[in-house]
């Protein structure tokens, strides 16, 4: 059976759930203290640093008004302040491994992603697009300023990956142009908790290739970033009403799956100028249908495009969460009409306690698999991204 690619929009790509809220939506915290108690007349925090570069688009696209991802010593400097501290200062790391050098052309292509998502929430807000106004001032102010923050970090991070290219002779990765799901605050939160739940995954398969690749001098600087982003998405989480740590142990994600699911969600078709220098496979966008999903053992419905009128045959559906053994289970009820395959997929959450990011995957092989990287060697559709808040 052979399978056809189709854009699916990232709201079809992911599901999720809502597990004791806090705070059900940001209208709560209309009226509320930056800590969610009632507002007071204490000043709203102030701005910190140089403004950001604001700026949006549909699609986005760069440059911004700072000359990113094209920055003068000038506006580095201003980009470090507003981030609260710099780029790391010692001599970039030479001679690596193509297979790391993989890995660095792909954390700069998610890293301009990010900074194109962060610019454009940062802009919502302060703009007070519809969807995105905050009522009590001193929440507000608190928000901008650690979007603001976000945002200059979020260049850095693609500033830094990028100098490393070009330190060992490579090409630096150009941005493409982006479209987001989001159309409030709630929701551009919602999708940044989930990108960035894949992308501290995925930060942990780069880590395992650099020390296998002998470039584990490396290593400390992915482990530094993959902390600053397990910091702004507790920030996301706890704003969103939940406790701001996901997992005792974050799930694992793979390289494949992170490029998969920006070329599938965020990125126009044919507006990457470079991206074919990123040796890694794009899979079929593989779309959760069942939405919400509940804390509790259920079937799922997935869904796939397909080139024949016949179901698929021979695949499994796994599961990976935490930094547990892939779970493997048996595809049902397939149906196939209009050039899509749908079947349901039990989904053991008592079992498994899949709680925060699962990632799904439709696979050749009923395993066994060890870790993430045996599921990516043999996907052809995913990853579908279900999280359990």
């Amino acid at each position: 059976m052979h399978f056809t690619s189709s854009f699916f929009a990232a709201a079809a790509l992911l599901s999720a759930a809502n597990a004791v809220p806090v705070a059900q939506n940001w209208g709560d915290w209309a009226g509320q203290g930056s800590d969610g108690s009632a507002s007071s007349s204490t000043p709203a925090p102030t701005p910190a640093g140089p403004p950001a570069p604001l700026k949006s688009g549909n699609p986005f696209s760069f440059p911004l008004s700072n000359g990113f991802p094209n920055l003068s010593d000038a506006a580095l400097n201003a980009t470090e302040i507003q981030a609260h501290g710099t780029e790391p200062n010692g001599a970039a790391p030479v001679g690596l491994a193509a297979d790391d050098l993989t890995s660095f052309r792909l954390i700069a292509f998610n890293e301009l992603f990010e900074v194109a998502f962060f610019t454009d929430l940062l802009f919502n807000l302060t703009e007070n697009v519809s969807g995105f106004e905050i009522k009590d001032k001193n929440t507000r102010q608190l928000v901008i300023n650690a979007i603001t923050a976000i945002q200059a970090q979020e260049e850095l991070h693609a500033d830094n990956a990028n100098a490393i290219l070009k330190a060992n002779g490579q090409e630096p990765i150009q941005p493409c142009q982006y479209q987001f799901p989001s159309a409030t605050l709630a929701d551009a939160l919602a999708f940044a908790k989930t990108f960035t739940d894949v992308v501290m995954g995925t930060l942990q398969d780069v880590q395992l290739h650099l020390a296998n690749n002998n470039d584990d001098g490396v290593v400390p600087v992915i482990g530094s970033v993959i902390g600053q982003e397990g910091e702004q998405t507790g920030f996301f989480r706890y704003f969103g009403g939940l406790v701001p740590s996901e997992l005792p142990f974050l799930t694992r994600s793979t390289r494949e799956f992170a490029f998969s699911v920006l070329n599938q969600a965020v990125v126009v078709p044919g507006t990457c100028p470079n991206a074919n220098l990123i040796d890694l496979p794009i899979f079929l966008p593989l779309t959760v249908n069942t939405a919400p999903i509940k804390a509790q053992d259920q079937t799922l419905s997935f869904s796939v495009s397909v080139d024949k009128s016949s179901p698929p045959s021979g695949l499994s559906l796994v599961y990976i969460n935490s930094q547990n053994v892939p779970i493997v289970e048996t595809i049902e009820n397939v149906k196939v009409s209009n050039g899509v395959a749908t079947f349901d997929v039990f989904f053991p959450y008592n079992e498994f306690l899949l709680n925060g990011l699962t990632i799904a995957a439709l696979t050749t092989s009923a395993g066994p698999f060890t870790n993430a990287e045996d599921v990516a060697k043999v996907t052809i559709a995913g990853p579908g991204l279900i999280e359990i808040m």
